[in-house]
């Protein structure tokens, strides 16, 4: 939910979010108590994954439903910004463009792309994306939702300025309430979403390189909001779509976001708790996403407005996982961003949320890889300063349970305990040919360095509890 105008980009929930971030930093409140370590994301071999990569892409938006990418864009993220993953974007509309019948040309489409990612050894987490419903609830406005599945009921609506204001005309807000069935008069709508991500969940269940399934980007809930829509209507509806997927699909992830509605500025979320009828560990994440109102209203990240934002960073920091402890989920932030590389502090900002993220043991996955200010590349295919600032190095798998990682003054720290059942080595994408320090004992631990794929492996020493690796360039 966001928009450039000549303030800069502002949100629906900027006046929300700049109340609740002022009124809880002048009350000083307290974080959380429960500060217990997150759930992880895990791969097949047992270690936490760090997902660093894109969203792919605000083209895919358009009536194809396709990225704009190539092959070599997808070597170029992996190779010189180390992304180990990327946020696909794909649409309803293009998944099933009339009741019951899939698109399985525009999905085996997906898959060509899919395969590029694969052939770099990247995980994909496909994104059901939409705003503003589809482009049938408000003259060509919105994406995601097919024409056949929009009710409006004859309610008019006006494409607004800023677009994000588009969500309050009475048309869209009468789609989304005829979607979550808010009116009683179309539980087909539900019904449809599920069978078509089932559908999707069937065609990729066996593709390595997919990791999991976004199941509806930035929910809204209509006239319905907050705790009247995250808990008796989301959460049932999530726990209806991961009940399907599980019929074809027992491993891979599934992420649910809260409504955008606030928690994209650090307010509470009521979502619920989804239960996976998988067996073993669940393999459900909480995927919320982040832009502070302050960025979105003042296009900066300096003065009165980089208060207002850190404000809103603790709040985040605070409210987002203690969500994720209530769900016993593993948290990943889905969506990040906002600024362009010339508005003043948007190198400040983005190494704050970075270091954010490091703290609470999190990957990311930036808005967007498109071409522009904003984005990672110029246009003519120069690194944009985002490029350069993401390009950080991490421990993109761990061979254990994870206690800290950190990178400051060229200088990565990556901390874990040994966990039964775990295989492989710690995996760490560093730029530059590295010099590796642990406290294991000298002869336990061995290391290899691709220098292709700027990748470290770290066997530790199997009879050391805990270690800690420096990588220094």
């Amino acid at each position: 939910m966001r928009v450039r105008t000549a303030l800069g980009r502002i949100t629906l929930t900027t006046a929300l979010a700049l109340a609740g971030a002022a009124g809880t930093a002048a009350a000083g409140a307290p974080a959380h108590a429960d500060t217990a370590p997150l759930p992880t994301i895990t791969d097949d071999q047992g270690r936490t994954l760090i997902l660093h990569g894109l969203n792919t892409a605000s083209s895919a938006k358009g009536p194809g439903g396709l990225p704009w990418i190539s092959r070599d864009d997808v070597v170029r993220e992996a190779r010189e910004m180390g992304t180990d993953s990327v946020r696909y974007l794909i649409q309803w509309k293009n998944v099933e463009p009339e009741p019951g019948r899939y698109d399985d040309a525009y999905l085996d489409a997906v898959a060509e792309r899919v395969a590029w990612y694969r052939e770099q050894g990247m995980h994909v987490i496909l994104d059901m994306h939409q705003d503003i419903y589809g482009p049938a609830a408000c003259i060509g406005a919105g994406n995601g939702a097919p024409a056949w599945a929009t009710f409006t009921d004859g309610l008019p609506c006006t494409p607004q300025d800023p677009w994000v204001l588009t969500y309050l005309q009475p048309a869209v807000l009468r789609a989304y309430d005829n979607f979550w069935n808010n009116t009683g008069k179309h539980p087909e709508l539900m019904e449809r979403y599920t069978a078509m991500w089932q559908h999707v969940a069937q065609r990729f269940a066996g593709d390595p390189a997919v990791l999991g399934y976004d199941l509806m980007n930035e929910p809204f809930g209509g006239t319905r909001q907050f705790g009247f829509f995250e808990g008796p209507i989301l959460t049932p509806s999530y726990q209806r779509v991961v009940n399907a997927i599980r019929k074809v699909d027992k491993d891979n992830w599934v992420f649910v976001e809260p409504q955008a509605l606030g928690s994209n500025e650090g307010a509470e979320s009521s979502i619920g708790v989804v239960k996976d009828p998988r067996p073993g560990t669940p393999h459900i994440v909480l995927a919320p996403h982040f832009y502070p109102g302050g960025v979105d209203l003042g296009g900066s990240y300096d003065g009165a407005t980089k208060l207002l934002v850190q404000a809103q960073f603790a709040l985040w920091k605070r409210n987002m996982p203690a969500a994720a402890r209530r769900l016993n989920a593993p948290m990943w932030l889905g969506e990040v961003g906002g600024m362009g590389q010339d508005a003043p502090g948007a190198a400040d900002f983005t190494g704050d949320w970075l270091s954010m993220a490091d703290d609470l043991g999190i990957g990311w996955a930036y808005w967007s890889n498109d071409p522009g200010s904003s984005g990672v590349t110029d246009g003519k295919g120069n690194p944009t300063l985002f490029a350069k600032l993401l390009a950080r190095p991490y421990a993109r798998a761990i061979a254990g349970t994870p206690v800290k990682m950190s990178y400051s003054s060229q200088t990565l720290t990556v901390s874990w305990r040994n966990k039964a059942g775990v295989s492989g080595p710690t995996e760490i994408w560093f730029p530059s040919t590295p010099k590796v320090a642990s406290t294991d004992p000298a002869g336990k631990w061995r290391t290899a360095w691709d220098a292709d794929r700027h990748v470290l492996s770290v066997w530790a020493d199997p009879n050391t509890a805990a270690h800690t690796v420096t990588v220094t360039p």
